[in-house]
């Protein structure tokens, strides 16, 4: 990365501030929708479609502050990998991953916690089956992983700290109430630093997430407990 990059990659705050931004978005769609609605209980299908738009426009939002900062190249030189494909690593960090958190998945599914929803429209399929994941493997990826990990280093934290810092902070981007989705995806968030620090390959990780996510929001239409 370029010297000018360099200086400018993530910082302690935004370990913080990107957080509060999907939370801050997530519940202002939501008290919008409640305040156009009085009197009736949307169901879980409009809450997903609602919070997942919410979360759209904050990845690319966020996409466009790390683009703006450090440029184009500067994010085409993050995501560049910079190893050769360690096969096993790749082979392994996919399979922890998806393990995880389809594990989660399906145990909400199975205990109530997560409501299963009809089958989807092809407009739905769209929305959850191809935007959702494509936006998240390659954004989440690219801030969390790479963007803010690469500060923590740079600003001269060890990379245990960089790789624990990073993986809270993208923990609650998925919501600072549910605390086993914050326990799961800090978990995640370590299994991905973890790789990352090792292969410095983004590519590898935005492909897993982008399948992971997949079936992630294929199983409350199609997993039948």
């Amino acid at each position: 990365m370029s010297e000018k990059s360099s200086r400018r990659v993530g910082s302690l705050r935004d370990l913080i501030y990107f957080p509060v931004a999907y939370n801050a978005v997530g519940l202002a769609l939501l008290a919008a929708l409640y305040v156009a609605s009085p009197g009736h209980s949307p169901g879980a299908e409009t809450l997903n479609a609602v919070l997942y738009t919410g979360v759209l426009i904050t990845h690319w939002t966020l996409a466009y502050i790390v683009t703006r900062r450090i440029g184009a190249e500067g994010v085409r030189e993050l995501i560049r990998p910079k190893k050769r494909v360690n096969w096993p690593a790749a082979a392994l960090v996919f399979a922890a991953l998806n393990a995880l958190f389809t594990s989660y998945i399906v145990l909400g599914l199975r205990t109530g916690r997560i409501p299963p929803m009809a089958g989807p429209s092809i407009p739905q399929a769209i929305f959850y089956f191809v935007v959702n994941p494509l936006t998240a493997g390659v954004v989440e990826e690219l801030v969390w992983r790479g963007y803010l990990i690469e500060g923590l280093l740079a600003s001269g934290r060890t990379e245990p700290k960089a790789i624990l810092l990073s993986s809270i902070s993208f923990a609650f981007i998925h919501g600072f109430f549910l605390v086993d989705k914050i326990a799961v995806t800090t978990l995640f968030g370590i299994i991905a630093g973890l790789y990352y620090i090792r292969e410095r390959n983004l590519p590898v990780l935005m492909a897993t997430h982008l399948a992971l996510d997949v079936i992630a929001f294929s199983l409350p239409f199609y997993f039948r407990a």
